[in-house]
């Protein structure tokens, strides 16, 4: 097989599983975590690497910022072979008293962005894989790290408009990032297996979080965040060890 363009990886480079990041910085912390990781590209917003948890071969790459370029992460992944996508980001909480370093797993999103309708119909649900939902939960709980469950809003505009991010909120969608929809309705189209674990970076319903000047203090993330995004990694990895288990007692 040719190599891919933008991820500059071919069927050799990939596993079955794989993490994505949004920041490339957390790719490169992802793989801190990984047995034998190997960098095998890195181009523009796109790091991968492949390396192994608990004897469970898995990819992690980052997608940028977005739908569209989630997308391309995606499409060249699943070229190769990957077949499970978790993306592993943060969120801006909707309503109130959602704390900052609170982790969520969605079971659906709200399909706010444009490049999943270059796809499909507005009306097909962006929803994640039970198998991936689930494996989550149980990882979360074998962890002790106690999650959030819901629904999010996938939006294009991170300075989008706050009276109608909120809105959302009023019909409890619990909180807003920019890359689960696609991620979630190319899998499903394609017969692939998606699911997401953000951490919550901020709270617009009340005023904090990395899109309110000053809020961090001239940081993009505060530190109770930082030291959640290491929970929801190692929460992920189990989650890819707890599906690859299930599929080898099938």
């Amino acid at each position: 097989m040719n190599m891919m363009p933008h991820l500059l990886i071919s069927s050799n480079d990939v596993a079955e599983y794989a993490l994505l990041p949004g920041d490339p910085k957390r790719a490169h912390l992802i793989a801190k975590f990984l047995d034998d990781s190997r960098l095998v590209s890195e181009n523009r917003e796109f790091v991968v690497y492949t390396g192994s948890y608990r004897g469970v071969r898995l990819t992690v790459a980052s997608t940028g910022i977005g739908g569209p370029s989630a997308a391309i992460a995606v499409e060249e992944l699943a070229k190769c072979g990957t077949r499970v996508f978790i993306r592993v980001g943060t969120c801006g909480a909707l309503k109130r008293g959602i704390g900052i370093g609170e982790i969520i797993v969605p079971y659906a999103a709200v399909r706010w962005d444009g490049t999943s309708a270059r796809y499909v119909d507005k009306a097909y649900p962006a929803v994640a894989h039970p198998k991936v939902y689930q494996a989550l939960i149980e990882a979360s709980r074998k962890l002790g790290v106690e999650v959030r469950e819901g629904i999010i809003l996938s939006d294009d505009a991170f300075y989008d408009d706050l009276e109608i991010l909120l809105k959302w909120g009023e019909y409890n969608v619990i909180a807003v990032e920019m890359e689960a929809s696609t991620i979630f309705t190319i899998a499903s189209i394609k017969g692939f297996k998606a699911g997401a674990i953000l951490v919550v970076d901020g709270n617009l319903a009340e005023g904090t979080g990395k899109g309110i000047v000053g809020a961090s203090k001239g940081r993009e993330l505060r530190e109770e965040v930082v030291k959640a995004i290491e929970r929801e990694v190692r929460i992920a990895l189990e989650a890819v060890r707890i599906l690859s288990e299930s599929e080898s007692t099938r």
